[in-house]
């Protein structure tokens, strides 16, 4: 599979890299045997990148899959910390847990903050000075904004940016694909890394998702995309569309679409917690409880460890 290097980082990684969003705690709950297992297979199988987050509950996952293997691996992680002394705890967390001496890329994790890199400005800080003693290798901001796209793209301390972008543009807050398309052309014209997030708007674009991957790789500005993969077949069908090969018909049957949505569950206590946690704007208050718009949900699943009432369920 084709290699590339982010931006001026240094850092080469494969156009398809392992998001592991899906199999942690807040979806798919795979033990870390099995969530291990299958991103070693992935690595196996030539993939040399893994994206993760000290939010996603899968640092035990990489760590497993990571265990004896001797290949170069690329690891992304994100911060949500809201200040200096959160973002030094997670990143001495990070090192720890997945077992490594040095973190690849970390992200400033502020999914809806419109102001991002002022806002987090300590976080910043933290991820800089880091960065000076070799702990990390590249710092990054990962966002669904275009207007953080705009901002990050001429920040002199930005080495990556982890975007959401899909053909449909389901997921941005304030824009289309094509106006994040352009704040990442800018970026991408500064020597910033570049790599995609939803690309199959986190399962929503399933029905065409051959399309939709290769829509997302075959942007210029764009040096990878992170998908979630749940299953070794997954991983093959997604291996082929990446290297531009036709996906055969065997493959193709082992791996059926499933759809998957957000339900709120009626002892929902209207606390407004979920509707503070979403990233997308996708969830408000309805007369009796929560409500979810589909049109506007990526099935991230940020919203349902934060409700008080467990009433949030995705099926």
């Amino acid at each position: 599979m084709q290699k590339k290097t982010l931006g001026t980082s240094g850092i080469e990684v494969t156009e398809l890299g392992f998001g592991t969003l899906c199999m942690g705690p807040l979806q798919a709950g795979l033990s870390v045997d099995e969530g291990g297992a299958l991103i070693r297979y992935a690595l196996e199988q030539g993939v040399n990148f893994i994206d993760t987050a000290a939010m996603y509950g899968t640092y035990a996952h990489v760590h497993r899959a990571l265990k004896g293997w001797d290949e170069p691996v690329v690891v992304a992680t994100k911060t949500h910390a809201v200040d200096y002394a959160g973002a030094q705890e997670h990143i001495e967390a990070a090192l720890e847990d997945m077992g490594l001496d040095q973190l690849d890329i970390v992200h400033a994790h502020g999914h809806r903050i419109a102001d991002l890199l002022n806002a987090r400005a300590d976080v910043l800080r933290c991820l800089l000075d880091y960065k000076a003693k070799g702990l990390i290798r590249a710092v990054g901001v990962s966002t669904h904004r275009v207007s953080v796209a705009r901002q990050a793209a001429e920040h002199p301390d930005i080495d990556v940016i982890h975007p959401l972008i899909n053909h449909t543009g389901i997921g941005i807050i304030d824009g289309t694909p094509a106006e994040m398309l352009a704040a990442l052309a800018v970026a991408h014209a500064h020597g910033k890394g570049i790599y995609a997030m939803k690309a199959l708007g986190g399962g929503n674009l399933l029905d065409d998702r051959e399309a939709n991957l290769r829509w997302v790789l075959d942007r210029p500005e764009m040096d990878a995309a992170v998908v979630g993969m749940l299953r070794r077949s997954e991983i093959d069908f997604n291996l082929h569309v990446a290297r531009r090969e036709p996906v055969p018909d065997a493959v193709r049957a082992r791996t059926p679409v499933e759809s998957k949505r957000m339900i709120v569950l009626s002892y929902c206590q209207r606390c407004g917690t979920c509707v503070e946690a979403c990233p997308n704007e996708a969830i408000s208050l309805g007369p009796e409880h929560a409500q979810i718009d589909p049109d506007r949900c990526v099935l991230c699943g940020y919203c349902a460890p934060t409700c008080p009432e467990f009433a949030l369920r995705m099926v």
